[in-house]
């Protein structure tokens, strides 16, 4: 995974944790893919204040991850749902006509795991 994909994550998990302007700076460079020098024009402060906010909130959020490890945790939860719905796919079609109804609840069950982990 890229750096800046991890930091995407690390910041849907913990964003909540930084400062507002931390927050704000954040987005209009990661998720707006401005320069240091658009979000100092935008914000009023300089280049070197923005680009002290953007180190100390990938610090923080980096930090957060060591000690509370909640985005290995999920990842790790993401893969192995991955790996259930294949083999629900797999034994699919030895699934007794009696039980498909059952099975479909645990494939529907399964996914919308996927599905709420993302949200």
């Amino acid at each position: 995974m890229d750096n800046i994909t991890k930091l995407n994550l690390l910041f849907d998990c913990y964003g909540s944790l930084l400062t507002e302007n931390q927050r704000n700076v954040f987005k209009m460079h990661y998720f707006n893919d401005l320069s240091l020098g658009e979000i100092a024009e935008i914000t009023g402060i300089t280049r070197q204040g923005v680009y002290d906010a953007l180190r100390r909130s990938q610090e923080m959020l980096i930090n957060f991850e060591e000690n509370l490890g909640m985005v290995k945790r999920y990842l790790k939860q993401e893969k192995e749902i991955k790996h259930i719905l294949e083999v629900l796919k797999e034994i699919e079609p030895g699934v007794d006509s009696a039980f498909k109804e059952k099975y479909e609840d645990i494939c529907d069950c399964v996914y919308s795991l996927l599905q709420e982990g993302g949200e």
